[in-house]
């Protein structure tokens, strides 16, 4: 982004401006975008998938079910609940780990999502103020105008003469 000079704020304080605004191109940020592109970034955005998936919740469920009906048929085990407690248990700090990097990825893209919508923000508001100064300019270039033809019109109007 170019500066070319600073605007003051309500508050007194400086901004800097974009040197051409209308230059300024909104860009489409997805979450592909800001993903990374490393081996572990790439195992991150498969376990994000699979764990985030309603596959694994099927499967989790019909495996409870079969569990507590097969495990009294079968004899593996006779009080279900305290063994498949434990074995439910056992994955759910990787799968906390992995929801805390998924959030960690959220919040990446999230975050070049809203600096993509500043930037846009900012340069449609310096077109705007760049407006705005075009229309008082304007304005004060009608009111000379109108001063300078009413000037003109009372000096060119004809004089009516007393006899």
């Amino acid at each position: 982004m170019d500066i070319e000079r600073s605007t003051e704020t309500p508050t007194g304080e400086q901004k800097p401006r974009m040197a051409a605004p209308e230059l300024h191109v909104p860009r489409l940020v997805l979450s592909k975008h800001v993903s990374g592109d490393r081996f572990l970034d790439r195992v991150a955005e498969v376990v994000n998938r699979l764990i985030g998936s309603m596959y694994l919740f099927v499967f989790i469920t019909i495996g409870i079910v079969i569990w507590l009906f097969a495990g009294n048929i079968v004899g593996f085990d006779k009080t279900p609940w305290p063994l498949l407690l434990t074995v439910l248990n056992l994955p759910q700090l990787s799968i906390m780990i992995s929801l805390q990097v998924s959030a960690n990825r959220a919040q990446r893209a999230s975050d070049a999502r809203a600096i993509a919508d500043h930037e846009t923000l900012r340069a449609i508001h310096q077109m705007v103020q760049l407006e705005l100064q075009v229309l008082d300019n304007q304005a004060e270039v009608l009111e000379l105008l109108k001063k300078r033809w009413a000037a003109s019109s009372r000096s060119t109007a004809p004089r009516c003469r007393a006899n």
